[in-house]
């Protein structure tokens, strides 16, 4: 291996800031990409294919944790530390040992689920999901090289190589996913071969990220790392696993998000429905069409977390100097920010739901079920962001600790309220375990920091807001009903009302939270557009 390559080591401190900006928005894009490819695969597998790929998707999306948002943390804080140390020849040490170990790792996960898949297949009650468990299971052979490679790009405070890795990742999956699915039911496979090729998606990306970031390790002249690295000892050995195993885990149950919801109705919701006397087609519909509120789900935490979640360096930050002013200042705001995105985006899906069920996916069945769902994008976005200041604070365990508790209330709630409700029961699962986790998450910063984590005012002025939207929305859509009758399908009007309500309900509550004073003129410029928003602010 051959000498670091100094202009790596010695980047100016303000690339930190500026890969923290890069990565976030990469993330943001891919995000955006995973949730909305979702909604053309619906219009080529249906709703018993959407029940299918989702079915398998937790496995792909626990990979993505692994080699995206776990793992490569905490190879980055190893090899940032050996460096500004001085100990630079530590570097080969930290790669080899983290390689190993996560392919040791990895190679478990495979196994486990290769073998086990159709085991694993019997538990989520339909056998037939066998081979599509088997296909997937790949995505974990390929984890290690992204995870290390991104990691220690990452250390040495270069954030475009993981950046451009996972938008290419979700790019050439979408294609691989929209265009296999879409040839093989063409030439008459079924469903679940449809499915399977979709899942390939997951090694064609995975492909695609190791071949960026092998690019970006070329173009260094493969400079990245030492020909010969320093002897080390057992014990530094010994601590670096111990490291990526209990800071990794840490980080990737904190960051589960509502890849615990997908886990858990995986194995769940379809089997049941079954058991409750459900025939298993018509389970499968059934299951596909509460499918359907993930995306919405995804895309509105994303939204509701995009400018929140900014605000969480300047919170490290903040701890690092032990400026508890600032810490209390910009963890309000954050908190403020997510609850208020979170909150209008909930209540202006309620508004636009039959709308917007009918334009993504064709029909509004399950509509009343999507309005209870996608209430939980209010806890989602509050848990996010909650628990990425938590592990800023430095209390990983704390957030990681209520995850898993969230997890159980989310399992057992689905086990009583599935037979008696069916889907609608699995939704109000979904929402009362995000609030469980929001709720403790919000507790325990309070216990740190000794002041409200959401005010009486901010909740006076978003409820207020939100209930004039969803009013004006819900005239605003009966209006469009009684003067044109809507279609049960697609058609011009449903897509005009969908989209204008978006921006009508947007405008009206955006208006509301800023005219009542819920933030300042200066809090307002620095965000997007903040000048122009600034305007609708009371002097």
């Amino acid at each position: 291996m051959k000498k670091i390559d100094r202009d790596l080591i010695n980047r100016p401190l303000q690339h930190v800031w500026n890969g923290a900006v890069v990565l976030t928005l990469a993330a943001l894009i891919s995000k955006i990409l995973s949730a909305g490819y979702r909604i053309p695969y619906h219009y080529i597998a249906g709703d018993i294919g959407f029940y299918i790929y989702q079915q398998i998707y937790p496995f792909y999306g626990l990979a993505v944790l692994f080699s995206t948002y776990g793992f490569p943390v905490i190879i980055s804080k190893l090899v940032a530390e050996e460096i500004s140390r001085g100990k630079k020849d530590a570097v080969d040490h930290i790669i080899k040992v983290s390689f190993l170990t996560l392919f040791l790792f990895n190679l478990l996960l495979f196994l486990l689920q290769y073998i086990g898949a159709e085991r694993i297949a019997a538990l989520m009650g339909d056998p037939k999901l066998a081979n599509l468990i088997r296909v997937v299971s790949f995505a974990f052979l390929l984890t290690p090289f992204i995870a290390v490679l991104r990691g220690c790009y990452q250390g040495l405070n270069d954030m475009v190589p993981t950046a451009v890795s996972q938008v290419a990742e979700q790019i050439v999956r979408v294609a691989t996913i929209l265009i296999f699915s879409y040839l093989l039911l063409k030439n008459g496979y079924g469903v679940y071969e449809a499915g399977a090729g979709a899942l390939f998606g997951s090694i064609t990306g995975g492909f695609a990220a190791l071949a960026i970031l092998l690019l970006f390790f070329l173009k260094n002249g493969g400079k990245l790392w030492r020909r010969k690295s320093m002897k080390k000892g057992r014990d530094y050995t010994k601590k670096i696993i111990s490291t990526l195993f209990v800071q990794g885990t840490l980080a990737c149950v904190s960051g589960m998000g509502i890849l615990f919801i997908q886990f858990i109705d995986s194995f769940t919701l379809y089997s049941q429905l079954v058991e409750g006397g459900l025939d298993k087609e018509a389970a499968k519909t059934i299951k596909g069409i509460y499918d359907r509120g993930l995306p919405l789900i995804q895309l509105g935490t994303v939204v509701g977390t995009a400018f929140s979640l900014s605000l969480v360096p300047v919170i490290s930050a903040a701890v690092l100097k032990k400026d508890e002013c600032v810490l209390r200042e910009k963890t309000e705001l954050s908190i403020r920010l997510s609850f208020v995105i979170g909150a209008g985006a909930v209540l202006g899906l309620i508004g636009i739901m039959q709308s917007a069920n009918i334009l993504l996916y064709g029909d509004a069945a399950g509509t009343d079920m999507l309005r209870v769902f996608c209430v939980t994008i209010l806890f989602t976005t509050i848990t996010a962001t909650t628990a990425a200041i938590l592990q800023g604070m430095g209390h990983a365990r704390a957030s990681a600790l209520t995850m898993v508790i969230g997890m159980m209330v989310k399992w057992g709630l689905n086990i009583w309220l599935i037979p008696l409700w069916g889907t609608t029961g699995a939704a109000v699962s979904s929402v009362a375990s995000f609030a469980f986790v929001a709720g403790i998450n919000g507790f325990y910063l309070y216990k740190e920091l000794r002041f409200p984590v959401v005010r009486r005012k901010v909740l006076q002025v978003t409820c207020k807001a939100g209930l004039t939207m969803l009013l004006l929305l819900f005239v605003y859509t009966h209006t469009m009903h009684w003067m044109t009758p809507a279609s049960s399908g697609r058609s011009l009007q449903t897509v005009w009302e969908a989209l204008s309500g978006v921006v009508v309900g947007g405008i009206i509550y955006i208006w509301l939270i800023l005219r009542n004073g819920l933030f300042t003129h200066q809090e307002v410029l620095n965000i997007p557009y903040g000048d122009k928003l600034s305007k609708w602010i009371k002097p």
